[in-house]
């Protein structure tokens, strides 16, 4: 529950007053107001007590069972949530028993055949539809025991409870379990949200060339994290710059770094004087007007949390956190903490990012920001990305290298392969195709001096480490191709060659993991 909707239930308990039959009781209205701003604050054990006893003194009244509905509903009881409001109309409880009836009933229809699997350390129960999904619970799993610990220790809290995650085949099955419109999940890319006390994350196979999942269940866990240290207070730009600062803590330290792919997005808006300004991020990144914007908005708040860090440290991330929970706007609790006030810090920011080397984004302009494409059916994976290729020439060429690609042509693929890299020697996506080319072709070494700077230049593109992971098996480099196969991993865990191919390494170097990938490999070889 949002806290703008918490505040129209709250306003809509007090203007309906008392039930009759509770009049006996007089708390009863101030204990329903009290237990659904619990909920909205995320204190779902104190909310819990509370409406328990709100149902033994006033168990018909329409606010009491609306109080339970939400309680099932966040307990991912959809079923008990719509039960729970049977008889009453839509427009009890100013309306929100009408809107928590909805979204229940969205969410039991997408959810009706999920089966369950705790993660290995049984810190989240993972929910998904059998099927396809089953090569990626596990690994799932692994990442969030892995968050768990190392986000945990960073902000100083580790839930008791087990969380819930849910793994969505569709970008449409987010829209209905969540307040976001499926046009808002396309133009944004926004693939996976923390609401509702619970994870809801969409499978990579929903896309044409995957994701940074594994990051992202990382990020969103963060944000739980966040919401409940805060009571769900702090606001979008803390909480994102918190949640992409943090998500790639499950696999070491924090990075400092801003990412290459980003760099040059970051460095033309500062060119431009063009930043988003941070009240522009709200109520959620989601609502931006594109993929560009929303990756330069993370991009600012990421520097602007790693350069916090650097000056205060975890601990006085989590003072920011807290004095926030404990009543002062955020901007007065970061001045506070970082000893200056708000408009210097920004100032002392605004400098710190004109000190950043963004050399590293040159020439990336068709890169950085790069989109999420949602799969739709009838794709050339061959030439999808092609029309990023930012000269009309160079353009022709790729296209026509992957028209004969797919032909397996690859001889003369190759050949208008280099024709483009000729005019576009930088560019990532005829280097990158070029670069598999020459693997099925078995020219190992030109493959990989092709797909070795592209896997250094994005971590979370698929094509090139694939590419470094087979040619380094081909020549018997098996740790060198376990590590790019890894990288794919992460965003491309549908693709059979990353399974595959981590399996035959996998055991060859002995690691027991070799039985999961080879189950895998041999699922999605069917």
């Amino acid at each position: 529950m949002s806290r703008a909707r918490i505040a129209l239930a709250a306003a809509a308990l007090v203007a309906i007053g008392v039930p009759a039959e509770a009049r006996r009781d007089r708390t009863v209205l101030g204990d329903a107001v009290k237990a659904s701003r619990l909920i909205a604050a995320v204190r779902i054990e104190e909310a819990e007590a509370l409406i328990a006893d709100l149902v033994k003194r006033a168990p018909d009244a329409p606010e009491v069972k609306w109080l339970r509905a939400e309680l099932a509903f966040h307990h991912g009881d959809y079923g008990d949530a719509v039960t729970a409001l049977s008889g009453l109309p839509d427009d009890a409880v100013g309306g929100e028993v009408g809107r928590t009836r909805s979204l229940a009933a969205r969410s039991l229809a997408v959810t009706a055949a999920f089966v369950g699997k705790d993660s290995p350390a049984g810190h989240f129960e993972l929910r998904y539809a059998p099927g396809p999904d089953d090569v990626i619970v596990d690994l799932a799993g692994e990442v969030l025991d892995a968050a768990y610990e190392a986000i945990g220790d960073d902000l100083g809290y580790k839930p008791k409870r087990k969380i819930r995650v849910e793994l969505l085949g569709r970008p449409s099955d987010l829209a209905h379990l969540s307040p976001l419109t499926e046009q808002e999940i396309e133009t944004t890319g926004t693939i996976a949200l923390s609401k509702y006390g619970k994870l809801m994350v969409v499978s990579p196979r929903a896309t044409v060339l995957g994701y940074a999942w594994m990051d992202t269940l990382a990020h969103e866990y963060t944000h739980l994290v966040v919401s409940r240290l805060s009571n769900d207070a702090v606001p979008v730009w803390l909480q994102e710059g918190l949640a992409r600062f943090e998500q790639s803590r499950w696999r070491g330290p924090a990075s400092m770094a801003l990412p290459r792919v980003d760099q040059h997005l970051l460095a033309s808006a500062l060119r431009g004087r063009r930043l988003i300004d941070l009240d522009e991020m709200h109520p959620s990144m989601a609502k931006l007007p594109s993929q560009e914007a929303a990756a330069l908005a993370y991009a600012e708040v990421f520097t602007l949390v790693a350069w916090m860090q650097q000056k205060v440290g975890y601990d006085g991330l989590r003072q920011i956190i807290g004095r926030h929970r404990d009543g002062k706007s955020a901007r007065r609790a970061v001045a506070e903490v970082m000893d200056m006030p708000w408009r210097k810090v920004e100032k002392a920011w605004r400098a710190y990012l004109g000190r950043l080397d963004l050399s590293g984004g040159k020439g990336l302009a068709g890169r950085a920001g790069r989109r999420i494409r949602f799969d739709k059916g009838g794709k050339d994976d061959d030439n999808v990305g092609v029309d990023e290729v930012g000269h009309t020439r160079a353009r022709k060429h790729a296209r026509l290298g992957g028209m004969l690609r797919a032909r397996g042509m690859l001889d003369a693929a190759a050949v208008e392969y280099e024709k483009a890299l000729a005019v576009v020697p930088s560019d990532p996506f005829v280097a990158g195709k070029l670069a598999r080319t020459y693997v099925e072709l078995g020219k190992h070494d030109r493959a990989i001096e092709l797909a070795k700077p592209l896997v250094a230049l994005d971590d979370n593109d698929a094509t090139p480490a694939v590419t470094l992971g087979v040619a380094h098996a081909a020549q018997g480099d098996h740790a060198a191709a376990r590590e790019a196969f890894e990288q794919a991993l992460r965003t491309s865990p549908f693709d059979p060659a990353v399974r595959c191919g981590l399996a035959d390494v996998y055991e060859r170097l002995g690691d027991p993991r070799g039985k999961r990938e080879r189950d895998a490999c041999a699922r999605l070889r069917r």
